[in-house]
C-alpha cells in the first residue's frame, strides 16, 4: 500500500482534498462488497443507505450479491427514505410492515427512530457551508449510526485465525451525535462489537492483529481508530481496493488518509509530551454524544491557572462560562432556566463550565469560556483560524439535581462500617416497601384515581420516559436519561445502540395500547376505568406492584428522603472552609427532619461518590450558605481551599463531571465517623502490582523515518489498547466484595484491591495492566462464588457447583445481609397485602357490551321494518363476529403465558401484528355500519369473548377507552401528541 505521508500541522485544520490512495501491502477484511455491482451502484446512484441494507442481508446470510439483478436496482435508485425501507421488500423475504391499515400511524414513532430521513439530510447538505455542523435552523447531522458485529464461525478450536471471524451488520438508527460524526459524516464511523464469544475464546493480540486490518464495506476502506471495552470504532480512508478505479459515489464527503484523520483530532506531533495510551484514549472525545451548542470566536476561548495546592489540582476539570453564551445556548436549548454548569467539549478539552463569578464580566454581550490547563486534553495549532468544529461547544449535559436519591451496596457498606446503626438502614427498607405498595392500593375517595395516576405516573417514570422517547440522541443532554449514577459513562459512548424492528417501549399507535405496563394502567385510568370496575386494570395494578416489590428485592436500593444527587463543582469564590460545601436549589424541594421544605442544607451532611470502596469514599462534612454563592443552584460547591481536593478524596474524583450524594437524613449522619484519611492513599507499592507501557508520543515521532505504514501499525496497536473484556474490571470488583465479606472492610488487602480496581479501571488511559503473578496471586485468594446477598435468585439456581463464600464468625454481622432478610421478610408481608387486598374478580362491563348489543338489538328492530335491510345488517355484523373471533384465536395462540419472556421488541411486534388484522375491515364494504361504528363494535365484541382478558384491551384500547369515557358523561378526544405532554401534579389532591 502507497500512503501519503502526513502534511504539516498547519495542514491539520484545513486538509486539502487528498489524493485516493492504492491498497496494496496491507490485508483486507471484506465485510461486505461486489466489485462489479459497485460499478452499477455509482452508476445509478444508489445512496448509501440503500447499499448498507443490501450488505446487511449478504452479511448474514439471507441473500449473496448475486441475487441483486442489475434491472431491480432502478426501483432503489432516490432518497434513503423511500429506497431503503424497500430493499427488505424485495430481498428480506417479507413485505413492508407499511400497508393500508398502519400507513398513517407511527409517524412519531418513525421520526424518533428511522435513519433514512436523517441520512438524505445529510446527503443533501454535504456541499453546504456548514456541512453537518448546526444549521439555522437547528438541524445537525452525524445522527445515524452505522453499527455491526464480530462474531466467531467455523471451529471455535481455531479461534487464532483470522478467517474463523465474521462481521455482521446491523440496521442502522437514529440517535446521538458526535463531533467526529458532525465533521465526517455518519457513513464515515462505524461501531463493531466484538461478542462474548470471541472475547473469551480469543487472546487479546489476536483480535488487536485482525483489527488492524482494513475494512472493506460498499467500496469504502475503513480502518479502527478506537477501541473501548468490547467495541472497536472505524472509520472511512480514501484508500481504494485494487479492483476500483475511485472511491465510491456515496463516500461524500470524501474521506482522509487514516494518518489525516488521526492527525485531524489528535495531532501526534502537537501532543507528543503525553504517553501513547492517553494520546490514543483522547479519541474518545471526539466520539462523546454530544449536542452542537454555538460557536465561538477563536478569541473568545481563554485560557487561566488551576488552583494548586501542592501537588494537587483544586480546579480539576472545571472553567467558566459568560451569561451571554449562556443566554444563546438557552436559546438554542429552549431550557427553563441558565443552567449553573454545562458538561461540554470545546476545541481540546473537556469537562464543567460553570458560570462567571464577576458579574462585570457578565455584562458582556460576547459569549466567551475560559478553559483551565487540566481540562486542555488535546493541544491545536494556535497560528491559524480554528475550524469551526474545534470552536463549539458541544454540550453532553446540562446540571440537574435529583431528590432524593438511591444508596447503592457499596456506599451502605461503607455507611455502617463507619458507625451507621442497622436499624437506620431497616427503617428506610420499610418505608421503601410501603411507599412502593400503599399508594398502589388506594382506590376510594373523591380524588383517589387522580392519586393512582399520579403514583403510577411517578413510579414509572412515564413523563420522562415519553420525553426521552422522543428526544431520540438529546436525551441524556436534556437530563432525561434513567442511567444510574454508578454506570455513568465518562466518555459518554453508551447510547451508539442496535435498531430493533419496533423501537422499545413505544405504544401501538394502531390500537391505542402503549407498551409499559405503568403507561397502560394510566391510560385506563383516564379513560374512567377503576380497579373496582375492571378485572383488567385490577390485575394490571397488581402485576405492577409485585414487579415493583420484585425488581426492589431483586437489588435493594434504599431511596433516602433527606438525599440529592448532583455535579460538584469547585467553589469559583474561595470562601468554603475545607470542610464546607453548599447545596443549593431552585425550588424548596429538600425535605428536612421537622417535616418543612427548604431549597437549601445547612448542617452536618455525608457526600460520596461513586466508584464507594475505601472507608473514605463517604465524608462527614457541614453544609453552609454563602451569599457570594448564592447563584450557584443545583450542584454541590465543593471548597478550594485545603491541601486536597475536596473530589480528590472521594475516589479520586475531580469536576469535570463527576456526581455526589448527598445525605442529610439524622438517622444515618448523626453516628457516622469519617474514616482515618491514610485510607484515602494508595498503598507505596502499589505500582508494583502493574506493568507500565511507558511508551511516549515523542519516541513515536522520531521513528517518521520509518516505512509509513509501521508507523501505522505502531500507532494502531495502541489506539487498539482499550479492547479488553469487562472481565478484568469485573473480576476485580469481586475480588473487592470478597475481600470486604471474607477479611473486612478496613483490611490492607481490601484497600489494596479496591485500588488495584479503579487503576483497571483507568488502564486505558494510563498503560497499567496487572502483573501476571498478581493476577494469579488474586484470583487464587479471591475468586470465589459471591456472597448469598449479592446473588439474585436466578444466578443463586444456576450456580450449583460451588458454595457461596462464608463469613467468618470472628466478624460481626455483615448489613448487607441483615437488609436482604429483612426485604425479603417485608417484601413478602407486602406481596401478601397486595395478592388480598386485589382479589380474583368476575365483573362485566356493561359499558362496553352495550354497542354489541345495541346493535343486535337495532337488528331485531329492523327485521319488523324491513327484512332487507335486517339480513344485510345481520350479516355485516356476523362477519364482524367472525373476523374477531378469528383474530383472537391467533392472540391466544400467541400471547401464552411464557409470552412476556420475549425481548419488549419482540413483544411489540407480536401485538403490533394483531392490531394491524384486528384492524382490517372483514369485508371490502360496509352498508349498514359507518367506519367509527365498526371500531366500535369490533372492540364490544373482542370484550364481549374475552371480558376478564386483555384481548380487547391489546387490540382496540383507543377504541374501548372512548367507549367507556363516552358512558361516563362529558369527555373530550385528545391527540397524541397533546397527551404525551399531559400530567397531574400532586398540589392537585394535597
Amino acid at each position: 500500500m502507497t500512503t501519503q505521508t502526513q502534511g504539516s500541522v498547519l495542514d491539520l485544520a484545513h486538509p486539502s482534498r487528498p489524493k485516493p490512495t492504492t491498497m496494496s501491502d496491507k490485508s483486507v477484511f471484506i465485510i461486505a462488497h461486489h466489485g462489479r455491482l459497485q460499478k452499477y451502484f455509482d452508476t445509478k446512484e444508489i445512496r448509501y443507505g440503500v447499499q448498507w441494507q443490501i450488505a446487511r442481508l449478504v452479511t448474514i446470510g439471507h441473500i449473496t450479491y448475486e441475487d441483486v439483478a442489475i434491472p431491480e436496482l432502478d426501483k432503489l435508485r432516490g432518497p434513503n427514505q423511500f429506497a431503503a425501507p424497500l430493499v427488505d421488500n424485495l430481498y428480506g423475504g417479507h413485505s413492508s410492515e407499511i400497508d393500508e391499515v398502519s400507513g398513517a400511524f407511527f409517524d412519531r414513532e418513525k421520526a424518533a427512530t428511522s435513519p433514512w430521513k436523517e441520512l438524505d439530510h445529510e446527503y443533501e447538505r454535504v456541499s453546504s457551508l456548514e456541512r453537518f455542523h448546526r444549521h439555522a435552523d437547528g438541524w445537525y447531522g452525524g445522527r445515524v449510526h452505522f453499527t455491526a458485529s464480530l462474531k466467531m464461525h467455523g471451529d471455535a478450536s481455531k479461534a487464532s485465525e483470522l478467517s474463523n471471524y465474521k462481521i455482521i451488520l446491523d440496521r442502522p438508527e437514529l440517535g446521538s451525535s458526535s463531533r467526529l460524526s458532525r465533521q465526517f459524516g455518519s457513513y464515515a464511523i462505524v461501531r463493531v462489537r466484538v461478542s462474548r464469544k470471541a472475547m473469551n475464546k480469543v487472546a487479546r493480540s489476536t483480535l488487536i492483529t485482525f483489527f488492524s486490518q482494513g475494512f472493506l464495506l460498499c467500496g469504502i476502506i475503513y480502518r479502527a481508530f478506537y477501541a473501548k471495552d468490547t467495541s472497536v470504532f472505524l472509520v472511512a480512508t480514501n484508500e481504494l481496493y485494487e479492483t476500483l478505479p475511485c472511491l465510491p459515489r456515496h463516500a461524500c464527503p470524501p474521506p482522509q488518509t487514516f494518518m489525516a484523520f488521526l492527525n485531524w483530532h489528535n495531532p501526534i506531533q502537537l501532543n507528543c509530551l503525553q504517553s501513547m495510551a492517553k494520546w490514543a484514549s483522547r479519541f474518545a472525545l471526539g466520539l462523546s454524544n454530544s449536542v452542537p451548542g454555538i460557536d465561538l470566536g477563536s478569541n473568545d476561548i481563554s485560557v487561566i491557572d488551576d488552583i494548586v495546592a501542592g501537588d494537587s489540582i483544586m480546579t480539576d476539570g472545571c472553567g467558566f462560562i459568560n451569561l451571554a453564551a449562556m443566554k444563546k445556548m438557552c436559546a438554542i436549548f429552549h431550557w427553563d432556566t441558565y443552567p449553573t454548569a454545562i458538561q461540554c467539549r470545546i476545541a481540546g478539552a473537556k469537562g464543567l463550565l460553570i458560570m462567571h463569578p464577576d458579574s462585570f464580566t457578565n455584562d458582556s454581550d460576547a459569549p466567551r469560556v475560559w478553559l483551565r490547563p487540566s481540562q486542555i486534553k488535546i493541544k491545536y495549532p494556535n497560528n491559524f483560524p480554528m475550524p469551526r468544529a474545534w470552536v463549539t461547544i458541544d454540550v453532553l449535559r446540562s446540571s440537574h439535581l435529583r431528590c432524593p436519591s438511591c444508596l447503592s451496596a457499596e456506599i451502605i457498606v461503607n455507611l455502617a462500617d463507619n458507625g451507621v446503626p442497622f436499624e437506620a438502614f431497616l427503617g428506610v427498607i420499610r418505608e421503601n416497601l410501603d411507599e412502593v405498595v400503599d399508594k398502589l392500593l388506594v382506590w376510594d375517595g373523591p380524588a383517589a384515581m387522580f392519586e393512582l395516576w399520579y403514583h403510577v405516573a411517578k413510579a414509572g417514570g412515564v413523563v420522562a420516559a415519553r420525553k426521552a422517547r422522543e428526544a431520540a440522541g438529546e436525551a441524556r443532554m436534556r437530563g432525561l436519561s434513567e442511567k444510574d449514577d454508578e454506570e455513568e459513562d465518562e466518555d459518554d459512548l453508551e447510547s451508539f445502540g442496535d435498531s430493533p424492528q419496533s423501537a422499545a417501549w413505544w405504544a401501538d399507535e394502531l390500537s391505542g395500547c402503549p407498551s409499559s405496563i405503568c403507561e397502560t394502567i394510566l391510560v385506563m385510568l383516564d379513560a374512567g376505568f377503576t380497579p373496582q370496575g375492571c378485572p383488567f386494570l385490577a390485575d394490571k395494578i397488581k402485576n405492577f406492584a409485585r414487579s415493583s416489590v420484585k425488581a426492589y428485592l431483586k437489588h435493594p436500593r434504599l431511596e433516602v428522603s433527606m438525599s440529592c444527587t448532583a455535579w460538584m463543582v469547585p467553589d469559583p469564590k474561595g470562601v468554603l472552609a475545607p470542610d464546607e460545601i453548599q447545596i443549593l436549589t431552585r425550588d424548596a424541594k429538600f425535605p428536612q427532619p421537622d417535616g418543612t421544605m427548604s431549597h437549601f442544607i445547612v448542617g452536618d451532611v455525608l457526600i460520596a461518590r461513586y466508584p464507594c470502596k475505601l472507608p473514605t469514599d463517604v465524608q462527614k462534612v457541614k453544609a453552609v450558605t454563602k451569599p457570594e454563592l448564592s447563584n450557584y443552584i443545583d450542584v454541590i460547591v465543593c471548597p478550594v481551599q485545603g491541601s486536597r481536593r475536596f473530589a480528590d478524596i472521594l475516589a479520586g474524583g475531580d469536576y469535570d463531571g463527576d456526581k455526589a450524594i448527598a445525605i442529610w437524613e439524622p438517622a444515618i449522619v448523626t453516628s457516622f465517623k469519617n474514616a482515618p484519611l491514610c485510607h484515602s492513599l494508595p498503598p507505596e507499592d502499589l505500582l508494583s502490582n502493574f506493568n507500565k507501557d511507558s511508551c511516549a508520543v515523542a519516541d513515536l515521532v522520531q521513528e517518521h523515518g520509518l516505512h509509513p505504514s509501521m508507523v501505522e501499525a505502531r500507532i494502531q496497536s495502541f489506539l487498539l489498547g482499550g479492547l479488553q473484556s469487562n472481565t478484568q474490571v469485573g473480576r476485580y470488583s469481586n475480588f473487592h466484595d470478597v475481600a470486604v465479606y471474607t477479611l473486612g472492610y478496613s483490611h490492607m488487602e481490601t484497600i489494596r484491591l479496591a485500588y488495584m480496581f479503579c487503576h483497571i479501571l483507568d488502564s486505558a488511559k494510563s498503560g497499567l495492566t496487572v502483573c501476571p503473578e498478581v493476577l494469579q496471586r488474586d484470583v487464587h485468594k479471591f475468586q470465589k462464588r459471591a456472597p448469598s446477598w449479592k446473588e439474585t435468585e436466578e444466578e443463586a439456581t444456576y450456580e450449583k457447583n460451588e458454595l457461596n463464600v462464608n463469613r467468618p464468625h470472628t466478624l460481626p454481622d455483615f448489613i448487607m445481609d441483615v437488609i436482604t432478610r429483612e426485604a425479603k421478610r417485608y417484601g413478602n408481608i407486602k406481596l401478601s397485602r397486595v395478592q388480598s387486598a386485589i382479589p380474583e374478580a368476575n365483573f362485566r362491563d356493561t359499558a362496553l357490551l352495550k354497542p354489541w348489543e345495541k346493535a343486535k338489538e337495532r337488528v331485531a328492530r329492523m327485521q319488523l321494518l324491513d327484512q332487507d335491510c335486517s339480513a344485510r345488517m345481520d350479516l355485516e355484523l356476523c362477519h364482524v363476529q367472525a373476523h374477531v373471533e378469528a383474530v383472537f384465536l391467533e392472540y391466544k395462540a400467541k400471547v401464552k403465558s411464557s409470552f412476556t419472556t420475549l425481548k419488549i421488541e419482540r413483544r411489540q411486534d407480536i401485538l403490533r401484528s394483531l392490531t394491524r388484522q384486528f384492524a382490517r375491515n372483514p369485508i371490502p364494504e360496509f352498508l349498514c355500519f359507518s367506519e367509527d361504528d365498526l371500531a366500535h363494535l369490533k372492540a364490544s365484541y373482542a370484550y364481549k369473548i374475552d371480558p376478564e382478558g386483555g384481548f380487547a384491551f391489546c387490540v382496540a384500547m383507543r377504541d374501548v377507552g372512548y367507549i367507556k369515557a363516552r358512558s361516563q358523561g362529558p369527555s373530550k378526544a385528545v391527540s397524541h401528541a397533546f397527551y404525551d405532554k399531559f400530567t397531574i401534579r400532586k398540589s392537585l389532591f394535597n
